[in-house]
């Protein structure tokens, strides 16, 4: 059995439901789905969590103990005998200088002030000298501790990878990005797995989840020219709709019909890579040209934008496309409040200095505006195969308690909004 395998024959055992398990161990359901389909491998801590749940040792729960036995306590992670004893011995030195015996004084009467200024200076030098002590045995003691949560974390990650090892179902994979249709927003991967363990009659399906639809193709072995297997690899090439979030995997099909399931590759911002993005868009002072009274925001005079736009790469599998139609607009709440129109760089007045910059004028305005409201910038761009991205401001703007003033959400503690989140998805967006 997998490890997965053994995790759910446990729960069943235990009369839990994934939601139970998951609440228990502070995971989610689909964390736990995740683990007994094989898709992934509980931490090192939550394996821990399990095998004391379940009373087995932490080594069945991984396959390489045949029978479950009851799970030992886990190391309590405290400091070693020789790091023990060399901090006795440090706090042993410590104690010693602050109880060794002084020498009798003896001095002539008339020498009395002097003996107390030296009295003063010993105990002002004892309390120095302690004082290094002490944080000696401090920094000693931060030095071991830095030095063991090192070593646990290598420990961890070299345990993490021998685990993925010991359950990975293949001896070799690979996943390729091999084509991108814009037009259609699709692309293509190219693929291929090698089991660990080869049973004649076995299958492979391998899928590509974009996140809204899956696309599979199940595949047998590469024939020769006469149709025959001649190795124990298997190939396929997957399209499916580009987004931000694609998984690739591989299922083994045996011939009785049990699945195993290995990931393979996840590939993520293949769609906002490749689209026309805003660098900087600057508008000259908003927030200190409007003015709001009786529950209205009135912007008495034009005001100016700035736009910059991202020539850079955010990868290197998919070109950015150009953008062929720019709009800049004041939205409330999401919401559009009116478009500035584009002007020359000659009829700008409030910005100098913007190289490869665009500029847009919005008019004067006047709009209903209230606690709560949020006003943003964006700019919506679209490119040459008509998809559309929404850029906005990263400085929205709201009311302060007093009702007159404009502030950044959740930047004092009197304002009405709680901290907000730029919202990017253009399907949240109204433009008219």
């Amino acid at each position: 059995m997998t490890t997965g395998q053994r995790i759910a024959l446990k729960r069943k055992e235990a009369g839990l439901s994934q939601e139970t398990l998951g609440a228990e161990l502070g995971v989610s359901r689909q964390s736990i789905y995740k683990w007994e389909s094989d898709t992934a491998l509980p931490e090192i801590d939550k394996l821990v969590a399990l095998s004391r749940r379940f009373g087995v040792t932490v080594g069945w729960l991984l396959g390489v103990e045949e029978a479950p036995e009851t799970a030992s306590a886990p190391d309590s992670g405290g400091l070693t005998d020789a790091q023990l004893k060399m901090v006795e011995e440090i706090t042993e030195r410590y104690l010693a200088a602050q109880t060794a015996p002084k020498p009798r004084k003896k001095w002539p009467y008339v020498l009395a002030a002097l003996a107390v200024l030296c009295a003063a200076y010993n105990i002002y030098d004892s309390i120095r000298t302690i004082g290094r002590q002490f944080d000696g045995v401090y920094n000693r003691i931060n030095q071991m501790e830095c030095s063991m949560s090192n070593q646990v974390y290598s420990i961890s990650g070299q345990v993490e990878e021998i685990l993925k090892q010991q359950n990975a179902l293949t001896a070799d994979y690979g996943t390729e990005l091999v084509s991108a249709d814009l037009p259609k927003n699709a692309v293509t991967f190219s693929v291929y797995a090698v089991p660990k363990t080869y049973v004649e009659g076995m299958r492979v399906e391998f899928s590509a989840d974009n996140g809204r639809d899956t696309s599979s193709k199940t595949v047998l072995p590469e024939p020769d020219q006469n149709g025959q297997p001649v190795s124990e690899k298997f190939s396929a090439e997957l399209t499916c709709e580009l987004t931000d979030d694609i998984a690739i995997t591989a299922v083994f099909v045996m011939p009785d019909g049990t699945r195993q399931t290995q990931p393979l590759q996840t590939y993520s911002g293949l769609y906002s890579g490749s689209l026309p993005d805003v660098a900087n868009l600057v508008d000259a002072d908003l927030q200190g040209r409007a003015q709001i009274e009786n529950g209205k925001l009135t912007l008495p005079d034009a005001m100016e934008y700035a736009l910059t736009l991202n020539t850079k790469l955010d990868n290197i599998l998919i070109p950015r496309t150009k953008a062929v139609s720019i709009r800049v607009g004041l939205f409330k709440n999401q919401r559009l409040v009116a478009w500035a129109r584009p002007i020359s760089a000659d009829e700008q007045t409030s910005y100098r200095g913007f190289d490869n910059a665009t500029f847009y004028r919005l008019e004067p305005l006047s709009f209903p505006f209230a606690a709560g409201d949020i006003l943003e910038s964006a700019a919506v761009l679209t490119d040459e195969y008509g998809r559309e991205v929404i850029c906005p401001d990263w400085f929205p703007l709201t009311l302060d308690s007093d009702n007159q003033t404009l502030i950044f959400p959740g930047s004092t503690g009197s304002d009405t909004v709680d901290a907000y989140s730029i919202d990017t998805d253009i399907s949240h967006w109204t433009f008219q």
